[in-house]
Formats: structure tokens, sequence, C-alpha cells
């Protein structure tokens, strides 16, 4: 909601002039929308997210090109916060089978979480590599951090902080679902985070290297 509003704000400042600039605004929110219908659908089906399995139509995805076109609208809502926006997609990283939409879904809600929580002036970072047969997405911010006290609750469903630094807001399900998602992807989540300094989540894939 929060990219789709910033989109709405960019064409009512006279972004839609440009027919360019138009149509990549369009398409972005196209994305957040469909992104937003798969959420909602979850939703309808709770207790199955919680205790069973996550459905995913999986076909190889060039992550080089799909990676950009993910965060094109991340980006508009980073700038928009007066947040620095810095994002490093190397070429050459290796198509992974795997549901584009789910996918996109999981990186999604850590990119809103490092955004919502990172205060303006602040840096969110998105990165991508290899380590042996492994490909790795970070979402790096320099929020508030989590309290080393309630690092171990955050996957929880509906869990939501007593405290004020993190997690005041919210049904307490991103982390939970994105968590969920890549391991249906047989993958993992990691994560470090430094109260007072922010967090880091990785999403570690396995994909198989194409022969030469």
């Amino acid at each position: 909601l929060g990219a789709l509003l910033t989109a709405v704000q960019a064409m009512q400042a006279g972004a839609g002039d440009d027919e360019e600039l138009r149509q990549e605004i369009l398409s972005g929110m196209r994305e957040e929308v469909g992104f937003l219908d798969r959420l909602l659908n979850d939703l309808t089906r709770l207790h199955d997210q919680i205790f069973g399995a996550f459905e995913l139509r999986t076909r190889p995805v060039e992550l080089a090109q799909w990676l950009p076109r993910v965060l094109r609208s991340h980006r508009e809502v980073a700038i928009e916060k007066g947040l620095k926006w810095k994002v490093n997609v190397p070429p050459d990283l290796p198509v992974v089978d795997a549901d584009p939409d789910r996918l996109a879904q999981a990186l999604g809600n850590l990119v809103h979480n490092a955004i919502k929580f990172t205060p303006p002036g602040g840096t969110v970072i998105v990165e991508a590599g290899t380590s042996n047969s492994k490909v790795w997405i970070l979402v790096k911010d320099t929020g508030p951090g989590i309290p080393l006290e309630e690092q171990s609750k955050i996957f929880t469903p509906f869990y939501r902080s007593h405290s004020t630094t993190r997690f005041p807001q919210g049904m307490g399900l991103g982390l939970n679902i994105a968590r969920d998602l890549i391991l249906a992807h047989q993958g993992r989540l990691e994560f470090t985070s430094t109260e007072g300094e922010g967090s880091c989540f990785t999403i570690w894939l396995t994909f198989q290297p194409r022969m030469s």
C-alpha cells in the first residue's frame, strides 16, 4: 500500500506527463496490486499457512533481470521517505527455479520492514551474490535494530514487540510469511541485528550451475 500511495502521489505531481516514466510507474503499481492479492489470499487461508505448506508455481528465474524489477517500486518509497537507497545486483547472477511471485512476496516483506523502520537519513541496502552452489540476497538497514531478548521471537506469527523500536504496528505476519516462503523454496532465511545499529536479513537459495 505504501508503494501504491507513493506511485499515486508521483503521478499527481506530474510524473504521468512523461510517457516512459508513466508506463514504468503503472507497471510497478500493477505488480504491487498482484502482491496484495496474493497476500489477501494468504490471510484467508491463514491456518493452512501456519500449519501447512505454501503452493509454489516454479519456473526458471533470471535473478539479474528479476531483482531490479521487483525492487523498483520499493526504491520510490525509500527515496520518498528520505532514505539512502543502495542496490548491488551483479549481472552474472544464476538462474534459480522459483516461484517469482512468492519469492517477490518474501523479499518485499523484508524490504518493506527495512524501509518502514529506518528513520529519514538512514540507509537501506539490497545486495546479491553467490557462494559455492548457493545464491544470497540480503536486505540491510540502519534502523533501530531488534533487541536481543526479542530476536528469538520475530518469526512467531502475530508476535508484536513490546518495545517502541521495532514491530510496534502491523499484524506480526510479514517475517513469518517471508521465512515460510523461503523454506518452501528449500532455502533459508538468516538475520543478524544489533540494537541501535540496524538489521540484516539474508535469503539463501540453491541453484544448479549451468554446464559449459
